[in-house]
């Protein structure tokens, strides 16, 4: 009993150290959304919720806690009820209940409260009084709604649920700009927790990972005693140029739950991960594949309505082998983008770096739009007893610009009498390592198309849960 105490009181006061999130062993793995409804109607006329698909989806991947949407008719909140739930305990899963807010009226409205959360929070913790495996609930977009989720306001919700159900959380999804020192201090102090959606803020996109590590350190730092839940992008942001690929949203999530790990972060929520092989989203459509032959390509963007500074860039870095005896060192490579002569020149520019310094350069508005170019570049003599060198395919801004959206394809590059791996760019793996980004508005990525979205993605997330 006393080594118990002590056990206790320490995991207590580390809870405690700033900077410190709570998080609960083995943390909450998982994901939001995609609730799928029964192929058939009962005899009742209603397709009610695919409990069973969901509960096999969920355990194929590994997940122990699952983001039930309250979304669509009176059904989901009775399925909820009397079905899902009791076959969720069984199946060891934990739900939390995903409410949406007024400015989502437009296309979800939650039924059967809608915009009434003090009814949500007391009708919820009923629930989970009744369910222990109702562990938390979410506002979706919560500070977007401010203005209707005063302190005030929130108290109430946040009474009427303790007073029922003392252990169920609270948890709004909130985005990383907007935990601001007023939020802190104002609306923190009367949650659970809450969901950080990772979106690489101010930039929005879905490609680049490596701002993750940053942000979540922030947000423990100024949250200590917070429970964080990080929620990976698996379905296309809005305003975002690329869908998320399998690699980036398995990079986002093997980083994540090394911060649960640490106690950074107390759990890994995917955005919509297609978990049920009749999802729509479960496979790709061929349109998404950019590439000019197979599967990949390196993409370089900038996106709608950012602003970038003269000097910024974003490149893909290789190093290659000089093979012996070659006479001749040259390398080529197809490059396309959809600007043309029409558009204004001298603002985005493609670039070849040889060993730092610029050997070939092309302004995006030089070729026809949406054109596989190809570009040789003749090294024999900048490589003269030279026996390897670095590559570096690159998007350079010339001029600063306010909108003006660009994504330029780099693929199929040939050597001759030099060598490196996977030149086709078929295997992001290989070519993740090598980015680097200047400035930061400009980004770039190896994008590599799965037909079978769903399958691949989900096995490589299982595997992580599982070893999470």
């Amino acid at each position: 009993m006393i080594r118990l105490a002590l056990v206790t009181a320490l995991a207590m006061s580390l809870s405690m150290i700033p900077g410190v999130s709570r998080a609960e062993a083995p943390g909450a793995l998982g994901t939001a959304g995609n609730l799928m409804r029964e192929e058939q109607p009962r005899a009742d006329g209603i397709r009610h919720v695919d409990t069973k698909a969901i509960i096999a989806g969920l355990k194929a991947l590994n997940a122990n806690t699952y983001v039930y949407p309250m979304a669509g008719d009176d059904v989901h909140w009775t399925d909820l009820r009397d079905e899902f739930l009791p076959a969720a305990s069984t199946a060891g899963i934990d739900v939390w209940v995903l409410v949406y807010s007024p400015s989502q009226q437009g296309c979800c409205v939650s039924r059967p409260y809608r915009h009434d959360y003090v009814a949500w929070s007391r009708e919820i913790a009923t629930l989970a009084k009744a369910h222990p495996n109702l562990a938390g609930w979410t506002v979706d977009d919560y500070a977007y709604d401010l203005k209707t989720f005063t302190p005030a306001y929130v108290g109430q919700m946040r009474s009427a649920a303790k007073a029922i159900a003392p252990a169920l959380k609270f948890v709004p999804t909130v985005y990383y700009a907007q935990v601001t020192d007023a939020f802190v201090a104002e609306q923190i102090p009367l949650m659970d927790g809450v969901i950080f959606p990772f979106r690489d803020e101010p930039y929005r996109d879905t490609s680049w990972p490596w701002s993750l590590s940053y942000q979540v350190r922030q947000l423990a730092e100024r949250l200590p005693g917070t429970g964080i839940y990080l929620m990976p992008y698996a379905y296309p942001l809005s305003h975002a140029a690329q869908k998320p690929t399998v690699s980036y949203v398995e990079a986002v999530t093997k980083k994540a739950v090394e911060h649960v790990r640490s106690g950074e972060l107390a759990g890994v929520l995917q955005y919509k991960l297609p978990f049920v092989p009749r999802d729509q989203a479960w496979t790709r459509p061929a349109a998404d594949n950019l590439a000019r032959t197979g599967d990949g390509r390196l993409s370089f963007v900038v996106q709608q309505q950012t602003a970038t500074k003269a000097g910024m860039s974003c490149g893909a870095a290789r190093n290659t082998v000089l093979t012996s005896g070659a006479a001749r060192r040259v390398v080529s490579f197809w490059h396309r983008d959809a600007r043309g002569p029409s558009h204004p020149a001298g603002y985005h520019v493609k670039q070849l770096l040889l060993n730092g310094k610029v050997v070939w350069e092309r302004d995006v508005t030089a070729d026809a739009a949406n054109t596989w170019v190809r570009a040789t570049v003749d090294l024999t003599a900048k490589l003269s007893g030279a026996t390897g060198a670095t590559l570096q395919w690159r998007l350079y801004e010339r001029k600063g610009v306010s909108d003006y959206f660009i994504d330029v394809s780099v693929d199929d590059i040939a050597l001759t009498g030099l060598a490196m791996s996977d030149p086709g760019v078929e295997n992001a793996a290989v070519w993740t390592p090598a980015l680097a980004r200047t400035g930061g508005a400009v980004y770039c990525s190896a994008q590599v198309y799965h037909q079978n979205y769903g399958a691949d993605l989900g096995a490589r997330i299982a595997r992580l849960y599982a070893a999470g």
